[in-house]
């Protein structure tokens, strides 16, 4: 499936996606105060448990471009930016219990984005292929006292990613004009979720925030392109998972 397909059937406004998970936790709150029996009480027992995810990235690239460029008034680029596409992720979890409030996580992942860099207000749009990465974040994860069947709890940690069917960045419109990136990425990320204790399972909605700190443009190796007069070039992704363990 398309990323452009994925991005006309999902895109909302921010303001839509926070009235969303606002009447969403209104309902889960609800659905919760109205429980009265308490499910899998002796969950924590269990130090090691696994599970499974699915999830929906929001991402594009943070561009900083070379100081020579803002100065260069003879530039033929004189706008570098990357829009928001969607992105899906998808995977397994193994949670390893430290004590009452601490565990250790493990979350191999498979995701799939195409980003894009639009340069001279769209005039050439540089759009990837569907890129396939492996990503594994390691986190350390701090929860609260289990009140009745709910727990909130935040992470925080390193995601580190490798693309596994390396294709460049390609201009649409010119065949065999492909530019350079660098095919692996380490993130700073961190968010908060929810635990909901049903008779059978858990389900964990949760929003993570993942920030780049490896730069992925190599401005001589594309001299004279636009990627050249990038000076630094990350990633930064929002996604909404929702785990089952």
């Amino acid at each position: 499936m398309q990323a452009t397909y994925l991005w006309n059937m999902f895109h909302l406004s921010g303001k839509k996606i926070k009235l969303t998970l606002i009447i969403c936790l209104i309902f889960i709150l609800k659905i919760n105060a109205q429980t009265k029996q308490k499910f899998q009480a002796d969950y924590d027992a269990k130090k090691t448990r696994f599970g499974y995810f699915l999830g929906i990235a929001r991402t594009n690239y943070n561009v900083r471009v070379a100081p020579y460029f803002l100065q260069n008034s003879n530039s033929e680029y004189f706008s570098i930016v990357s829009p928001i596409t969607l992105g899906l992720k998808m995977g397994g979890v193994m949670n390893i219990q430290i004590n009452d409030h601490f565990d250790f996580r493990i979350l191999p992942t498979v995701a799939i984005y195409s980003r894009e860099l639009s340069v001279n207000n769209d005039s050439l749009h540089y759009k990837q292929n569907d890129k396939a990465w492996f990503e594994l974040p390691l986190m350390l994860k701090y929860k609260s006292i289990r009140r009745g069947n709910m727990r909130m709890y935040m992470f925080g940690g390193m995601r580190f990613g490798f693309e596994t069917n390396a294709i460049n960045l390609a201009k649409k419109n010119k065949i065999g004009d492909s530019y350079e990136l660098k095919h692996n990425d380490v993130n700073l990320e961190y968010g908060a979720g929810l635990e909901l204790f049903r008779q059978y399972f858990k389900l964990a909605p949760e929003l993570h925030f993942s920030h780049g700190i490896r730069n992925l443009v190599s401005p001589y190796l594309n001299t004279g392109t636009p990627l050249g007069v990038i000076d630094k070039l990350n990633t930064h992704t929002v996604t909404v998972y929702l785990f089952f363990e």
